[in-house]
C-alpha cells in the first residue's frame, strides 16, 4: 500500500492552486484532512526538504478502510486508487450524483477512449465484400 500511496501522492499533488483548496476544513473527513496536510507539506515552499513522512496518512487510510489497506498486506493498485479517490471525493463534501462536485473529481475525472485495431486480413475481407455488392 505504501508504494501505491507514493505514486498517488506524486500524481495528484502537483496542482498548487488546487492544493490550497485542500486546506483543513471542519467538514472534511479525517482521511481528507490528513491527505490535504500531507500534500501541503510536500509542496510547501517553506520546508527545507520536500521529504514528508506519510505515517499519519497511512494510519488514516488503515482506519478509514477498516484495515483493508495496511502496511504489509498486498492489495490491488487499481482497487486502492479507486477506493482512495472515492473516499477523498466524499470526504471533502463531493456528491455521488453531481459531476465535478469536489476538487478530487475535478482533478482526477477523465475520459477513457477505447480504440480497436482490425487485422489486415479482416480489412481485406470487408473491402472484397463491399466490391462484390
Amino acid at each position: 500500500t505504501h508504494s501505491h500511496l507514493n505514486n498517488n501522492d506524486n500524481n495528484g499533488s502537483s496542482h498548487k492552486k488546487k492544493r490550497k483548496r485542500l486546506l483543513p476544513h471542519e467538514n472534511f473527513s479525517p482521511l481528507a484532512q490528513c491527505f490535504g496536510e500531507t500534500i501541503r507539506k510536500m509542496w510547501s515552499d517553506k520546508r527545507f526538504k520536500s521529504t514528508v513522512n506519510p505515517h499519519m496518512l497511512v494510519q488514516a487510510i488503515s482506519v478509514a478502510s477498516k484495515k483493508r489497506f495496511t502496511i504489509g498486506k498486498q492489495a490491488e493498485v487499481v482497487e486502492f486508487i479507486a477506493w482512495l479517490l472515492h473516499q477523498l471525493h466524499i470526504g471533502v463534501g463531493g456528491s455521488t450524483r453531481k459531476p465535478g462536485s469536489s476538487i478530487i473529481q475535478q482533478t482526477f475525472q477523465g475520459v477513457v477512449e477505447i480504440t480497436t485495431k482490425q487485422r489486415k486480413s479482416d480489412l481485406t475481407t470487408s473491402t472484397t465484400l463491399l466490391q462484390n455488392q
